[in-house]
């Protein structure tokens, strides 16, 4: 498995995880669009006992200090909206089975995960320690102001993407048996902090089952970055 080029087939059965950024809700990853992914996998599974997640989120948005009651308010009408109009394509089309769809808020991981806060403390001294890492960080903020807020939303996005790959978490099950995989698939490309982290041995390398445990999707370009490789 090399980076830059995409999958042929993935084996086993699964997690397809897929982020669903608050900003792209009502364009690129609309749920037209969002349907389009579910469709592309479906012909790489070589077994059809996988589930996916539907990850919103909406909880790194809060770490904004002006974030007020109506903005709370938009935000929950966006993330409810845009999970209703995903059902029925899904209950519409007929191509999948509803049940195996999970719509879980970005917090089902900080909460059920025991490591979160370990990982999230690691990376937040690391950044104070590390100006290369910190370096990283600014330019997954993109043209995002330099603060505390957005940096710690970039930490938690890192630390959640990094539980899910080391299946640290358990997720909801309805066809997955052996949870041997969990690929999550972004349009858009991977975080620098992300990889700096992993190459560097930064939060705990424990898994030694999911082949994809080193990398990420971009679903815009259909290629697989894997982080040894880059």
């Amino acid at each position: 498995m090399h980076s830059g080029f995409d999958i042929n087939k993935i084996q086993g059965d699964g997690y397809l995880v897929i982020p669903l950024s608050m900003a792209r809700l009502a364009t690129g990853q609309s749920p037209e669009e969002t349907y389009k992914v579910f469709h592309y996998f479906s012909k790489k599974l070589a077994v059809y006992t996988n589930d996916v997640i539907l990850l919103y989120t909406s909880g790194l948005y809060f770490n904004d200090k002006d974030i007020t009651y109506e903005k709370r308010v938009k935000i929950n009408e966006q993330m409810i909206n845009h999970s209703l109009a995903l059902r029925k394509l899904i209950q519409k089309r007929k191509e999948f089975i509803p049940g195996a769809f999970h719509f879980l808020p970005i917090d089902y991981i900080i909460l059920n995960c025991k490591d979160f806060r370990l990982f999230f403390n690691k990376l937040k001294k690391l950044i104070k320690e590390d100006n290369k890492f910190k370096r990283c960080v600014q330019k997954d903020m993109g043209k995002r102001e330099y603060n505390e807020a957005n940096e710690n939303f970039i930490l938690e996005e890192v630390a959640v993407a990094h539980i899910i790959r080391e299946r640290l978490v358990e997720f909801p099950r309805t066809l997955v048996k052996n949870d041997i995989w969990r690929l999550i698939a972004y349009p858009g490309t991977y975080m620098e902090s992300d990889n700096y982290q992993w190459k560097n041995k930064i939060l705990l390398q424990t898994d030694t089952i999911n082949p994809y445990r080193a990398s990420q999707y971009d679903f815009k370009k259909k290629k697989l970055f894997v982080f040894s490789d880059l």
